[in-house]
């Protein structure tokens, strides 16, 4: 089996596009109608900042737009963690928003959409928890292999 290391500076915009199109190519073509956890996006608990780069920033979050953030400034001058952190919250907002139109589509019997929506919603929790184990997987060896 072929391991890939990819390190935080290589989680870009395109990057994370790529894995969520290989996770959406991915989704099970079975009947996807059980019930799942619905996120309720957490509120900022980060003091307001008079940048507009930062306001630009949590407006780009708040809106779920997680594949779009590395032209952003003050994304960028976060730690790799501080990115993967805005990034997975950003694909949780997205999740939230798009399970909120789930009903509408059941309602006017927009079957074959609903069931696109919920592929795209599974290839988004995917996404972020490869996200996750991507940064994460190495972090502490240093401190196991040292001693």
């Amino acid at each position: 089996m072929n391991k890939t290391i990819v390190t935080s500076a290589q989680i870009t915009d395109d990057y994370v596009k790529q894995l969520n199109q290989q996770n959406e190519s991915q989704a099970p073509e079975e009947p996807v109608l059980q019930a799942e956890e619905i996120f309720t996006p957490p509120t900022s608990n980060t003091p307001a900042a008079n940048s507009s780069d930062e306001h630009n920033l949590q407006t780009q979050v708040t809106e779920g737009e997680w594949d779009n953030l590395d032209s952003l400034p003050a994304f960028t001058s976060r730690t790799p963690e501080g990115q993967l952190m805005l990034r997975t919250v950003a694909i949780d907002n997205r999740v939230h928003q798009l399970e909120q139109r789930l009903p509408m589509l059941l309602n006017q019997h927009l079957h074959d959409a609903y069931i696109q929506v919920l592929k795209k919603i599974h290839a988004l929790r995917k996404t972020k928890g490869a996200l996750f184990y991507m940064f994460y997987k190495t972090e502490g060896q240093r401190d196991l292999n040292s001693g």
